[in-house]
């Protein structure tokens, strides 16, 4: 079995696992271009039906942004399908993780830091409507996995040059 890359192994301590998206849009007869619900897209198929329950690959251009363009305009209420493939971080993003988080463990901290600034600008919110949500137990997991990271952390360098280096870690903290 191949070993994973830099890149691979900081999605993976992120859970950033790449996930395949499978969806069907209809056309409006004005527009080529459609957002997509996700970003960060990687890789992406577009389909049309050909009869039945048949489709057949058709040209289009998916923009990392979550855009999707079509070479014309898609006619009113006609069918097209999209799968492709995203994650939470671009590959841009991993790599200004590996770039200034040190090794290893200091990129999948910038990446639990960066989720846990997201987390907190949608952790709870309620609308007009009366309706409500709450995800404030993901800020406590991340929190959780922060921390558990940050020892992870200073348990290395302690174990590389010892107590002072350790006790020098920690002061940025206080």
């Amino acid at each position: 079995m191949p070993a994973l890359s830099t890149a691979q192994q900081i999605r993976l301590r992120l859970s950033d696992i790449p996930r395949i998206a499978d969806l069907t849009n209809y056309g409006d007869g004005t527009a080529s271009s459609f957002v997509l619900s996700h970003y960060n897209i990687t890789t992406g198929s577009a389909f049309v039906p050909i009869g039945g329950t048949a489709w057949s690959a058709t040209g289009a251009t998916f923009d990392a942004s979550g855009m999707v363009s079509f070479a014309g305009v898609v006619s009113a209420n006609s069918a097209f399908r999209l799968t492709y493939v995203r994650s939470v971080f671009s590959d841009d993003e991993i790599g200004y993780f590996t770039a200034n988080g040190g090794d290893l463990v200091g990129a999948a901290i910038l990446g639990t830091q960066t989720l846990l600034v997201d987390a907190g600008k949608r952790a709870s919110w309620g609308a007009a409507d009366g309706s409500t949500y709450s995800d404030v137990g993901s800020i406590d997991a991340l929190w959780k996995a922060y921390s558990a990271l940050r020892q992870e952390q200073q348990d290395n360098a302690a174990a590389q040059g010892g107590a002072m280096i350790n006790w020098s870690l920690v002061q940025g903290d206080y």
